[in-house]
């Protein structure tokens, strides 16, 4: 039964990854895979050279300052292009993203099977071997400490490790940007499972440290922020009892040390300096080079944002949407870069507050030496990622799943310690209170993953729009659409189109009525307003424009427009 129950929860998040991982955008949205940034890594590579397969647009080389925004706007932007976030330098272009991917996944698929691999195809892979290879540990867990917990706990934490660790939100925008994150959480909780196999002793210890130090090289090469988890290796060699061999400690540090001479002489071939990854040529839509990427002026905005923050509930299906930025932004200090599709872990997640048994099944129950080893392990990778991106200058959800899936693996520790105690009152509200918190914790990832779906197909249709491609416009909206009924965005797309086409009058009339409909939703008024600006219908504009910004006082847009208006 407790097999039966494991297998339809690994198939309950295989799907829900699969589903949001082929809805969402991806490929940064090149029509061919082969063109995707790790697909021309690995061609590159496969050519012998270091440098992406893809030629420097004409007229890239003539600028005199090719990382100003926008002067490279056009070949970012651009469609025929597709540059952003690629490196430039000396006449080449270059990932800064880690190369481990491109080695581990894109380059043996193609070799197996003659194609190219989709990057939300890796995501969704690197993600669902990470839950397996979490749900490995947390049995073997089980079997040494928790002997008696019940045979359905795999089930329950095979949720916890799916949907509390916030990957249906790396799944649902599995783009280049999600693969490094993807592949280092995969190899960092390998690296977890074998420092529980190098804690057990015996002859075997040091080619298990060896292995988990080989796991968070991959992991470094693959996501260089990784690199602060490699302190875990410290656990099984400092831990009381365990042996202090001169072995071991090689084991610990020569394999993630060649990973990491490695990765050295990948920068030095590639910009002359073995600690350059690249940012410093990016082509980014702001000015990375003048750029404040770390600061403790964010600490506390993004330790908000990443715990605490609040989402937007409305009737639109799936009803948990993105908090309006505008809002956002008043909180944000000088030289932050933004935030992007965030909620609050500790509220949207309330199953990770399980991990707070742990401590107690080792202080109080007597969970024994072992389960605070390898807790102390998987509480350091959360924390070290976590400090680390609270003084970075961005704010994420893909940011998140860097320290969420080590919070997801202590809570199941906790609820196998809960449900190994004896049975009464303590521990059925106990199991109450992290069954009702699961349950929350996997409908909201869900909805709020097909939320970003819905929201990058949306973005997407806009910038179509903008590069007056009407049909790729309309399906960019309309997918939207079939995720989100009633997405009062989506039909604002549609409605745009419809202008672009001639048909003004329609689109006005289709503009109203979403606003009759949606009278809340401050963005179709604003776009309203516009339409009726560029028509000529002044008085009624002003109306729209005013709505807009009474519903959303911090949007700087909505106040342009009302300015303009009133001027014009």
């Amino acid at each position: 039964m407790g097999f039966r129950l494991a297998s339809a929860a690994f198939i309950a998040v295989f799907a829900v990854y699969l589903f949001l991982g082929g809805m969402g955008v991806t490929d940064r949205g090149n029509p061919e895979p082969r063109e995707a940034p790790y697909n021309l890594l690995a061609r590159g590579l496969l050519s012998g050279h270091l440098y992406v397969a893809r030629d420097v647009p004409p007229g890239l080389e003539a600028l005199r300052d090719p990382y100003d925004p926008g002067a490279n706007s056009p070949f970012r932007d651009d469609p025929r292009y597709r540059l952003h976030d690629f490196s430039y330098y000396r006449g080449r272009l270059y990932l800064y993203f880690g190369a481990a991917p491109a080695l581990l996944v894109f380059i043996p698929w193609h070799l197996l099977t003659g194609g190219w691999m989709p990057h939300w195809a890796a995501v969704v892979l690197f993600c669902s071997a990470g839950v397996l290879v979490n749900l490995s540990l947390v049995r073997a867990v089980c079997r040494s400490v928790f002997p008696q917990a019940p045979p359905w706990a795999d089930a329950a934490c095979l949720l916890v490790l799916g949907f509390a660790s916030y990957g249906p939100l790396l799944t649902a925008r599995a783009d280049v940007w999600e693969i490094p994150i993807a592949a280092a959480y995969l190899m960092v909780s390998v690296a977890l499972r074998c420092l529980w196999q190098a804690m057990s002793g015996g002859a075997r210890a040091a080619w298990w440290i060896a292995a988990a130090s080989a796991a968070l090289g991959v992991a470094f090469a693959s996501r260089p922020t990784a690199l602060v988890n490699a302190a875990v290796l410290l656990v099984p060699l400092v831990a009381a009892g365990a042996r202090q061999r001169a072995r071991d400690w090689a084991a610990a540090v020569v394999p993630i040390g060649l990973c990491g001479a490695a990765v050295g002489a990948y920068n030095a071939l590639r910009f002359g300096s073995a600690l350059d990854f690249g940012q410093h040529y990016q082509m980014a839509s702001v000015y990375v080079e003048r750029l404040h990427t770390f600061s403790a002026s964010y600490v506390r905005p993004n330790l908000w944002l990443y715990l605490l923050q609040p989402v937007r509930w409305s009737a639109p299906f799936p009803f948990a949407h993105e908090p309006p930025l505008s809002q956002i932004r008043e909180m944000l200090p000088p030289g932050h870069g933004g935030v992007e599709q965030i909620s609050g872990l500790l509220l949207y997640a309330p199953v990770l507050w399980a991990a707070l048994a742990v401590p107690v099944a080792v202080r109080s129950w007597g969970a024994g030496r072992r389960l605070a080893q390898i807790a102390a392990a998987a509480a350091w990778v959360a924390l070290s990622s976590f400090c680390l991106l609270s003084f970075f200058f961005g704010t994420c959800s893909r940011y998140q799943f860097e320290f969420a899936p080590a919070l997801a693996l202590l809570a199941c520790f906790g609820i196998v310690a809960i449900e190994s105690r004896p049975s009464g009152a303590p521990r059925t509200a106990l199991r109450c209170a992290w069954a009702a918190a699961l349950a929350f914790s996997c409908a909201f990832t869900a909805l709020y993953g097909l939320d970003r779906c819905v929201s990058d197909h949306n973005r997407y249709g806009v910038a179509r729009l903008a590069q007056r491609d009407l049909d790729g416009a309309q399906a960019e909206f309309n997918t939207a659409s079939l995720l989100s009924p009633g997405n009062p965005f989506s039909l604002m797309g549609s409605c745009l189109v419809m202008e672009a086409q001639g048909r003004t009058q329609e689109a006005r009339v289709s503009l109203k009525g979403i606003v009759r409909d949606f009278p809340g939703d401050a963005m179709s008024r604003f776009v309203l307003a516009n339409l009726l600006l560029r028509t000529g219908r002044r008085e009624e504009a002003l109306e729209q424009y005013r709505a807009a910004l009474n519903l959303d006082p911090a949007d700087e847009a909505f106040a342009r427009g009302l300015a303009a208006a009133s001027s014009h």
